[in-house]
């Protein structure tokens, strides 16, 4: 983990990610208003993106290779009602040439 790639986690109350130790900030379950995600060229490497949005906006970012990103998928898996359990795997198969998908939607 470099000082840019932050430590990412999820708990009963949310998905976290902490730059500095002690300071979290994410977003709550019930927050989450849509998942989505795409493929980042990054010229010498391609980043996988996960985005959880906010209701008004707002997202936060998960890239792939920051620590914690599988338990953090794991989690989104087991807390979201209704997210296809292969939701990942179609992320994970996009290029970067299509467009970000969305992959779950809260239903109001």
């Amino acid at each position: 983990m470099t000082i840019a790639d932050p430590k990412l986690f999820a708990d009963a109350r949310g998905v976290w990610s902490e730059r500095t130790p002690g300071s979290p900030s994410g977003i709550e379950w019930h927050e989450v208003y849509r998942v989505s995600g795409y493929k980042l060229d990054g010229v010498t490497e391609v980043y996988t993106c996960v985005e959880l949005d906010f209701e008004y906006g707002e997202f936060i970012e998960l890239y792939h290779h920051w620590e914690g990103f599988d338990q953090v998928i794991a989690a989104i898996t087991q807390r979201l009602p209704g997210i296809d359990p292969e939701w990942f795997h179609v992320v994970e198969q996009l290029g970067v040439a299509d467009a970000p998908i969305v992959v779950w939607r809260r239903q109001t």
